[in-house]
């Protein structure tokens, strides 16, 4: 297993748009996720319109905690994003608070097997046809819904919740 091909694939939204997807043929490391951050997420974002008010949410795996990438995000984001070991902690065992944790990769991954894809180019195709596909009253109803998960997490004072 360890030289079968694979894909990283690094996907964003906001209520209004998706960013991405970034497909990586390698795994994801401080150095790939630092570049992928810089040269292609951030031109992205920053072209937004409401960039001052903007809260990145980035999921708090190892790569993406590491001191440079926090540098970045701290430079960048100032106060306003949230990682494990971030200027606003990520709750422990609570990677479903993202848009894309709790609704993107579910609905893309059926999406993209629903035509079975047999070899990785096939694969690689099907997954940005199927991310620019997700209707823009989704992204609207996900962001939407995240004041409220945030809410009861805090209600239930960070202990598990079932959504």
């Amino acid at each position: 297993m360890q030289n079968r091909p694979k894909v990283t694939v690094w996907c964003g939204m906001t209520a209004t748009r998706d960013i991405g997807p970034y497909l990586l043929r390698d795994t994801m490391n401080a150095g790939r996720c630092l570049q992928m951050l810089e040269d292609y997420v951030w031109p992205i974002v920053s072209a937004g319109e409401n960039i001052d008010e903007l809260v990145f949410m980035h999921h708090g795996t190892p790569p993406r905690f590491a001191l440079s990438v926090c540098a970045w995000l701290d430079q960048t984001f100032l106060e306003r994003w949230l990682v494990r070991r971030g200027p606003h902690e990520w709750p422990a065992r609570r990677p479903d608070l993202t848009p894309c944790d709790f609704f993107l990769w579910g609905w893309a991954k059926e999406g993209v097997y629903r035509e079975k894809p047999r070899i990785m180019e096939q694969l690689e195709d099907r997954i940005p046809n199927v991310i620019t596909s997700v209707p823009h009253d989704f992204l609207q109803k996900t962001v939407d819904s995240i004041p409220g998960r945030l809410r009861k997490l805090v209600d239930a004072a960070g202990a598990y919740i079932g959504f």
